[in-house]
């Protein structure tokens, strides 16, 4: 019996059991256990019940009665300041029309009479006459205020008069790039793109401190909802990253942030090294090449198929776009540049080349990659360049981007052939480009189809990443992204305690159960920060 009482004293005290559990730890052999012991925020071990119940005790337990656990899911581009302004905003997604759009903004007005009407998530797209809109209707229903309402990608923008004039924007105006502004019979059509566009969105009165501080745990908010225990935050104003940094100083940002450094003068002025406090992390800055493929403005080789007389928007010189590379690789930043058509990624592909040396692990980044020639793609593997991949930017384009490069859409979305490149692939959703929850992406990646379940056998399927693939981009090689595969992405003694609890196991499940997958609880530091239903 003293035996038996000394083995008893002798078990050691952690804050968090977690046991009889289905989990994967996507470790380097992709291993499975059933329980796992936390203590201060770390995991302490891994193993079965037996084992882990005889050598640890602990204030709280939480029994998964047999759920799937995984490794905190980690969305590697997404905009959190965009998440929290459009969860404010009036939500365009989804509208089948533009008469659909105008209702949705009479219905906001109608209940606040704002002083300025702000919406974004339209696609034209999705219209029975897929046109970009103008803005009669917008001038009609709104003359006095302004309204500014951002596409769904969030590289252009349809504005009434009221917006335009408050900015003082006039036709011939030198201020506005060429193809900014799309202008019919000498007059403005409310359509702007990319840098113009911005200035409209940036024309709309800001939010306050407060108002932003209430955004960002919104977003936060919903990205705990979908699973999410770490996130990129890409190309965030010093305003933002400073309301963030004092966030993650009193500890309410428990979101695990990669912020990465806007253009923004103010940035450049403060961070001239790499920079982390809490849970915020920076070491990017974040470039553009062009715009997005569904406003044609994304940069290509050769002309749209469906507009022969345009090639997309450079929107970055060479001579800036080295400015700013020379200035990451002096201080010790990656770089993460947004290229979508061939031309954006070749230019950015081979300036990057100008200062990487051959097989070098600074993991300089593409983000989306959405075409890539066959000429191209082994830059990826020379220069050690990170494909950062968003799998439902290709089922949400698969419908309509044949009109817009016709057969070069064979070097679009080629996901598995960019994986080859390093072996590894990290993958997000740009929310709120998307949507925020990352079983579409892990759906998309591995089916190729849209949550209708179409095309049948998938888009392209031979660029499908396996489950495995999947699962692991979307948390160790996110964390690889982002030089944190050491304390994060996989469930190993030594690492962060972030996980995430489904209701269903996307490993072994039907494939068209995966879109209709919960999250049942996530875990952040050992802490649960959202839960729909556990036992203590």
């Amino acid at each position: 019996m003293g035996l038996l009482l000394a083995g008893c004293t002798m078990k050691k005290e952690v804050d968090l059991l977690i046991v009889n559990g289905n989990v994967y730890t996507v470790d380097s052999l992709f291993s499975k256990c059933s329980a796992i012991a936390v203590k201060d925020g770390i995991i302490v071990a891994t193993g079965s019940d037996n084992e882990l119940q005889e050598q640890y005790t602990s204030p709280q337990t939480i029994d998964l009665k047999g759920a799937p656990l995984y490794p905190g899911f980690n969305d590697t581009h997404g905009h959190l300041s965009l998440l929290g302004e459009s969860l404010r905003k009036v939500d365009l997604r989804g509208a089948a029309s533009f008469e659909e759009i105008v209702e949705r903004l009479q219905k906001r007005y109608d209940e606040e009479q704002p002083a300025f009407l702000a919406g974004d998530g339209w696609d034209q797209n999705l219209w029975q006459v897929p046109e970009l809109p103008t803005n009669e209707e917008l001038n009609k229903r709104f003359p006095n205020i302004p309204v500014v309402l951002s596409r769904i990608d969030f590289h252009a923008v349809v504005a009434n008069q009221k917006a335009i004039d408050a900015l003082g924007l006039k036709v011939g105006d030198t201020s506005i790039p060429a193809g900014e502004a799309i202008i019919k019979n000498g007059n403005f059509t409310g359509l702007f793109l990319e840098s113009t566009s911005d200035r409209l969105v940036a024309s709309l009165p800001p939010l306050s401190r407060e108002e932003m501080s209430k955004s960002l745990l919104a977003a936060q908010a919903e990205c705990f909802k979908y699973g999410l225990t770490s996130s990129a935050s890409s190309g965030e104003m010093h305003d933002v990253i400073e309301l963030l940094d004092s966030m993650a100083t009193e500890g309410s940002l428990k979101l695990r942030a990669d912020v990465w450094l806007g253009q923004d003068p103010s940035n450049f002025e403060r961070f001239k090294a790499p920079y982390r406090n809490g849970n915020m992390r920076i070491s990017t800055i974040k470039l553009f090449m062009d715009g997005a493929l569904g406003s044609r403005g994304a940069l290509m080789l050769e002309p749209y198929t469906d507009a022969p007389s345009t090639k997309g928007i450079k929107v970055t010189t060479d001579e800036a776009f080295r400015t700013n590379c020379k200035w990451a690789y002096e201080h010790g930043f990656q770089v993460a540049t947004h290229a979508i058509g061939d031309a954006a990624n070749r230019n950015a592909l081979r300036l990057y080349s100008e200062f990487l040396p051959v097989g070098n692990n600074l993991r300089w980044r593409i983000e989306h990659a959405q075409m890539v020639t066959d000429e191209d793609l082994p830059l990826f593997g020379k220069y050690g360049i990170v494909p950062s991949i968003q799998p439902t930017h290709a089922t949400s384009d698969m419908l309509w981007a044949d009109e817009r490069v016709g057969c070069r859409l064979k070097e679009a979305y080629r996901y598995k052939d960019l994986l080859r490149q390093l072996g590894w692939a990290p993958s997000g959703t740009d929310y709120p480009v998307e949507e925020v929850n990352p079983i579409y992406t892990f759906f998309a990646a591995t089916a190729r189809q849209n949550l209708d379940f179409i095309p049948e056998g998938g888009f392209q399927p031979e660029n499908a990443l396996s489950k495995e693939e999947a699962l692991r981009s979307m948390t160790i090689w996110a964390a690889k992204a982002s030089f944190e595969e050491s304390i994060k992405g996989s469930i190993e003694a030594g690492k962060y305690a972030d996980f995430v609890v489904l209701d269903h196991d996307i490993m072994t499940v039907d494939a068209k159960q995966i879109p209709t997958t919960k999250v049942l609880m996530t875990i952040v530091g050992g802490e649960v920060v959202f839960a729909t239903t556990h036992q203590k």
